[in-house]
């Protein structure tokens, strides 16, 4: 009888990880106009820096299987303040169109990874955005929580939410 009780609280607790929305816009002329032999820059991720390194690598990888094009993975595009590694917002794009400019880069991915941590519930979401070099113009934009209902850490969250933007990028790339 008590175990009947408990089922609507624990399907409850449970269902709060697909509580969460994502994001997926992807501006179609504009992703129609990428050039198959494209060079893309991404720079490290920002966000908590537990899992800057790790999702930027895992973001990269995952790209490179899915797309033809060149990747070039940078470093971080500026000091990360206080604000930052707390899990603030995205360096200006400015920093990073203007570097990718200098070095001939053709798009621009940008990320940033957070996550959330209560009560016995974790979560982790990715951001994307992707970016004409030339033109700076924003091509697509992605959020994604992990998605996961059941997970053992944060980390595991993020690098879910992060296969998924990675996935949603790739769909941009491909011709």
């Amino acid at each position: 009888m008590k175990v009947i009780r408990i089922f609507p609280i624990l399907a409850l607790i449970f269902l709060q990880g697909c509580a969460n929305p994502s994001i997926v816009n992807v501006r179609e002329g504009l992703a129609s106009q990428i050039s198959s032999n494209a060079v893309i820059f991404v720079p490290r991720f920002e966000g908590n820096p537990d899992f800057v390194e790790e999702s930027t690598d895992y973001f990269v990888s995952t790209l490179e299987g899915s797309v033809d094009n060149r990747i070039v993975q940078g470093s971080v595009l500026r000091q990360e303040s206080t604000d930052i590694a707390s899990g603030g917002n995205l360096a200006p794009v400015e920093i990073a169109l203007d570097l990718s400019r200098e070095r001939g880069y053709d798009v621009l991915v940008m990320g940033k990874v957070t996550s959330h941590k209560a009560a016995g519930s974790l979560n982790g979401f990715s951001t994307v955005r992707v970016y004409n070099v030339e033109t700076g113009a924003r091509i697509a934009n992605f959020h994604r929580p992990s998605g996961l209902l059941i997970a053992h850490s944060e980390h595991q969250c993020v690098m879910a939410a992060v296969e998924r933007t990675a996935g949603d990028a790739a769909k941009v790339f491909a011709k």
